[in-house]
């Protein structure tokens, strides 16, 4: 098939699935979830299936892994618990329609993925749910019971809050000889697609969730969540002691996934003096900035903290609205505690580091 064609049965794939979709819920109502699964070694587990559930502990939704371990789900915003008014700040992403779900645009169209959508629906009464032993599942509801028998697990491993956590989703995944996974995972990126169909310009809203890993049944590992990707692993001042005239490094090191490509700034604020400095990339993840300490340092110690939020695909450089945002929002404060919060940032936990000035006119031997 050509590309032209691919991209026209893709079109048209997208707009049947958009269009099945309308009955139970309105397309801007919904986000595109993408999520994949693998086996301890890293390689991809095909005909995985994971399911979603809401607060109550009903299924949202349920797709099966294709040949790479990816799927996709579609889910309502509201899911994902994100905090009212802030707004959103995502990257917007401008491209056609087969970059909709990270190069598995075919296969949106599996009719069995589209789970509590497709399920509401009269016509779709017949259809089996591979989640429910054997059973036809009706009005959309399947009750935890169902599906928690065979690996029941301690309240304590899957708190009720860390459900309600921005962009977090308590999920189930099942595989052949591979150990059951119930767990909380967390989406760790969030963007928004812009592309053209019949002539008019449409806006799909995209998500990433952390990459599931499903243990062998007689492994001593369990099936986990890998939730690293744009997580801050390292980060320092060179030096941190310093006196004025001295220049200064900031440097951060931060997990950047392989897929979708992730345009983001990222930043450090002094706490007392407010200057915010931009970290440019320099390779495998590493940012560096650095700034001379003059005599407008406070002296003794301040704490530099380190954010990266998404970048805009019209302005390059700084979003000084987005700052303020997170200014406004405490997240830059180190005194309180960093909530990840997709709306607003890009990295998952913020770095905070001490520098220490010394008065003007002491040396360090």
């Amino acid at each position: 098939m050509t590309r032209s064609l691919y991209s026209f049965a893709a079109i048209a794939l997208a707009a049947l699935v958009l269009s099945a979709l309308a009955p139970s819920a309105h397309a801007d109502q919904l986000v595109w979830g993408i999520g994949r699964i693998t086996d301890t070694h890293g390689r991809p587990l095909a005909g995985a299936t994971v399911a979603v559930y809401n607060d109550a502990n009903h299924i949202v939704d349920y797709a099966t892994t294709n040949a790479q371990g990816e799927y996709v789900l579609t889910l309502p915003q509201n899911l994902l618990h994100l905090p009212h008014g802030h707004g959103g700040f995502l990257a917007q992403v401008f491209g056609d329609i087969t970059h909709l779900v990270g190069g598995v645009a075919g296969f949106i169209a599996n009719p069995l993925r589209a789970g509590v959508h497709t399920l509401a629906n009269s016509e779709a009464a017949g259809l089996v749910n591979p989640l429910s032993r054997g059973g036809a599942v009706a009005a959309s509801v399947v009750l935890d019971e169902a599906l928690f028998a065979v690996t029941p697990r301690p309240d304590k491993e899957r708190p009720e809050q860390a459900r309600k956590l921005p962009g977090a989703l308590f999920l189930k995944a099942i595989s052949s000889d591979r150990a059951d996974l119930v767990a909380v995972a967390r989406i760790y990126w969030m963007q928004d697609n812009i592309f053209q169909l019949d002539g008019h310009t449409h806006k799909t809203r995209l998500i990433w969730i952390d990459p599931l890993q499903m243990a062998s049944v007689n492994s001593s590992h369990p099936s986990r969540v890998v939730s690293s990707y744009l997580t801050f692993t390292g980060a320092r001042l060179v030096p941190s002691l310093a006196s004025p005239g001295q220049t200064v490094k900031i440097l951060a090191k931060i997990k950047v996934p392989h897929t979708p490509a992730i345009p983001m700034i990222v930043v450090a604020r002094d706490s007392r003096t407010g200057r915010i400095w931009q970290l440019h990339k320099r390779s495998n993840g590493l940012y560096e900035a650095e700034f001379t300490v003059d005599n407008h340092f406070p002296v003794n110690d301040q704490q530099i903290s380190i954010l990266a939020y998404p970048a805009s695909s019209q302005t390059p450089g700084r979003r000084l609205n987005v700052e303020n945002a997170l200014l406004h929002s405490g997240m830059w404060n180190p005194r309180q505690t960093f909530i990840y919060n997709p709306l607003l940032t890009a990295s998952r936990n913020r770095a905070d580091l001490t520098l220490t000035v010394l008065p003007a006119g002491t040396a360090i031997q």
